[in-house]
């Protein structure tokens, strides 16, 4: 019985690592994921740009 217990905490484990890797991988480049989600996501993404235009400008 305890060896089933630990085999299932160690399938469960693997497949949530899984997971959350997968996670990650998707949402690496926040360019393809602003035209994925619409209007929102634009002005978010153009707010970075923004933003990171104000940094570089101002950062001397």
């Amino acid at each position: 019985m305890r060896y089933a217990m630990f085999l299932l905490a160690l399938v469960t484990t693997f497949v949530v690592a899984s997971t959350a890797s997968a996670n990650q991988a998707r949402s690496a480049n926040p360019e393809v994921n602003a035209a994925r989600k619409g209007p929102v996501a634009k002005l978010v993404e153009l707010e970075r740009r923004k933003n990171e235009w104000l940094r570089q400008k101002f950062a001397r």
